[in-house]
């Protein structure tokens, strides 16, 4: 394979095999800025932005503007995100001025209210992501940070120079330890992908596996800037980049190499090849074009990624070349299996262990009738008994293999012939095992945990915020059954899909927003008050539901499906049928004598104080039936009592 026509072929079909990944891999090239920032112009394009980068002959210019008329110098989105100019003002220990306009920039941000059919508000007045969204918009964070100087310091220039040099520092140690490392773990990706018909994505920790992130960042570092220094001449960048152009693939091969030796290296295989590649590079241009004139889009979709796997396939040739005519220290180039698959006996024997667990036995007779559709689409079980202990042990083991079989079926890199050693994830041990399935007893138990976990929750955030104890919730009891209806509904509905992680975490987002939403719409259609409301948070629905709270959500149903449940269930399973039975009655016993009676006489402490004065309105008399005051624990009579 040694034409251009050829390597573009090659790369579309492996861009073909391995898509999302490779998008995956190119967007968060651009998001930390690797390569390939363009591609993101659409997402950030701002015509206002544009107007007064032409406008503007040089960055002195747009800053002297700011310095003499302040932020009405810049329009538009960069007349309210102004960090840039809050960073001139602080340099020029300007203060006060700038926190005053940080104010009017918050207030601006709280007052904007884009609503989508009247239903979706886009409303960031509240919560931590608002919080988050204002203070980084406005420019605050910026302040917090320099004030938090000053006050230790005591002097405005010190403290200008304190917080650059911060901030100089941590943007060298991102570019050194991530930016320029990423670079060499993306090209491996691609590079394995060229080969194998999958490539996992815990091959982004690759570098971290074999130990060498920090050696390879020395060696980007190195590589990075001879390349720098040379683009200060016209003739040199032009030859020098394509000279040094594989030592990031030389590196992602065997990052055990130097700086000096894989840019040596890469010199001594570019000689006679520079012209060669700078013509594949060039016959990319109408691609660029396009990539630009759609603002990046086209450069996301598919130009990056086609670029990167045709390039894999130019590096394959040059290495070719290099042992065919025994360049010095090609034999450095030694990850074979790279390019070539290992045959059946090498894998064999690199990987006995799985073979054995597998010739064990992975299946058990399967279940028939009711039962068995529960248990296969719920992960429901009546009791534990010995066929569920067994199923479980057979679980375990296909966990072990999980993470190799792709190698073993020469579907993925085997990185157990990798020259380094390299960290293997260990096995879950039977007790984290998520993919179980559990008995009605420890699904009953975990129920009530989850009802108590999320009223300790919001107790503990009132309590911080308001400084008081408030018993949330409708109910009267230590539970909020939305919680525990979100978290077993989740570790249930989706035991299908529960060993795609990122699928299961969007699938809790949206079922755990339905139940917010379909309780929080019924309890004001009901009791005409609402018990919490999000209006004015972040991208909220109707003020039922909103972002933040989703996010919560989802994070939390990952971790009670992953981690919480498997530990729980791991207590339950050890109870008697008989304790079990007894404990869950006595629970469900008061739970739904709590839930009837709540049911018409909600809890008012568990309400806003606007949703209970709106509700004590339309029933003036319900104090009187808090169950408090009914068993005569205490009297909130006069906490509640309205003028009539």
């Amino acid at each position: 394979m040694d034409t251009r026509k050829e390597w573009k072929k090659a790369g579309k079909k492996s861009l073909k095999a391995h898509y999302w990944i490779f998008i995956t891999v190119c967007l968060l090239a651009a998001i930390i800025g690797t390569e390939y920032e363009g591609s993101l112009e659409f997402f950030s394009a701002d015509k206002d932005n544009f107007k007064v980068v032409k406008q503007a002959k040089d960055s002195k210019k747009v800053v002297d503007r700011v310095i003499e008329e302040g932020s009405t110098a810049l329009p538009s989105t960069l007349d309210e995100r102004l960090s840039e100019n809050i960073l001139v003002a602080l340099a020029k220990g300007d203060k006060n001025k700038i926190e005053k306009k940080i104010a009017e920039n918050e207030k601006k941000e709280q007052q904007k209210k884009d609503n989508i059919g009247g239903i979706i508000s886009l409303n960031h007045q509240k919560g931590v992501l608002a919080n988050i969204v204002n203070k980084v918009s406005s420019g605050a964070v910026i302040v917090t940070v320099y004030s938090a100087i000053l006050s230790i310091v005591k002097d405005n220039n010190w403290a200008s120079f304190i917080f650059v040099s911060l901030a100089t520092l941590i943007m060298i140690a991102l570019w050194i330890f991530l930016v320029n490392v990423y670079k060499v773990i993306m090209k491996r990706i691609f590079m394995e992908g060229s080969t194998y018909e999958k490539v996992q994505f815990n091959r982004f920790l690759f570098l971290s596996r074999v130990g060498r992130h920090f050696k390879v960042s020395k060696a980007a570092l190195k590589w990075t800037v001879y390349e720098t220094l040379w683009s200060l001449t016209i003739v040199g960048y032009f030859i020098k980049h394509y000279a040094y152009f594989m030592t990031p693939y030389i590196l992602a091969e065997n990052p055990d190499m130097t700086g000096s030796e894989a840019i040596t290296l890469s010199r001594q295989m570019m000689y006679g090849h520079k012209w060669e590649c700078f013509k594949l590079d060039l016959s990319f241009i109408l691609w660029d074009i396009l990539g630009w004139s759609t603002y990046g889009l086209v450069t996301f979709f598919f130009v990056a990624a086609y670029r990167e796997s045709t390039f894999v396939q130019y590096y394959k040739y040059i290495r070719q070349q290099a042992f065919d005519h025994k360049i010095e220290n090609a034999e450095m180039m030694n990850d074979k299996y790279l390019f070539v698959k290992a045959d059946k006996e090498v894998i064999k024997s690199a990987y006995p262990d799985v073979r054995e667990v597998k010739q064990e036995g992975t299946e058990l007779p399967k279940e028939k009738g009711f039962k068995g559709f529960i248990a296969k689409w719920f992960g429901i079980v009546p009791t534990m008994n010995e066929y569920e202990w067994e199923y479980r042990r057979i679980q375990t083991n296909k966990a072990k293999i999980k993470n190799l079989e792709d190698a073993i079926d020469e579907k993925a890199y085997p990185r157990r012939l990798f020259t380094l050693s390299e960290k293997e994830k260990g096995s879950r041990e039977s007790s984290m095992l998520y993919t179980r399935r559990y008995c009605v007893i420890s699904i009953i138990l975990m129920f009530f945990v989850f009802c108590f976990i999320g009223w300790g929750w919001e107790v503990t955030l009132h309590l911080v915020e308001k400084g008081t104890f408030v018993n949330r919730g409708v109910n009267y009891g230590p539970w909020l059954p939305i919680y525990g209806t979100g978290g077993i509904g989740a570790l249930l509905l989706l035991t299908r899909i529960k060993k795609h992680p990122v699928v299961t975490f969007f699938a809790s987002i949206v079922f755990c927003g339905l139940i917010e939403y379909i309780t929080g719409a019924s309890l004001l259609a009901k009791h005409g008050a609402r018990f919490w409301n999000y209006s004015g948070y972040f991208l909220n629905i109707n003020g039922h539901v909103c972002a933040e709270g989703l996010l919560v959500f989802g994070v939390a149903c990952i971790a009670c499906i992953y981690v919480i449940a498997p530990v729980l269930d791991n207590r339950f399973s050890t109870l008697s049928i008989k304790k079990g039975i007894i404990i869950c009655a006595i629970l469900l016993s008061v739970f739904i004598a709590d839930n009837i009676y709540s049911s018409k006489y909600p809890n008012l402490e568990g309400m806003s104080p606007k949703s209970r004065a709106q509700y004590l309105k339309n029933n003036p008399d319900a104090y009187k039936y808090q169950l408090w005051n009914v068993l005569g624990i205490k009297n909130t009579q006069k906490k509640y009592n309205t003028k009539k």
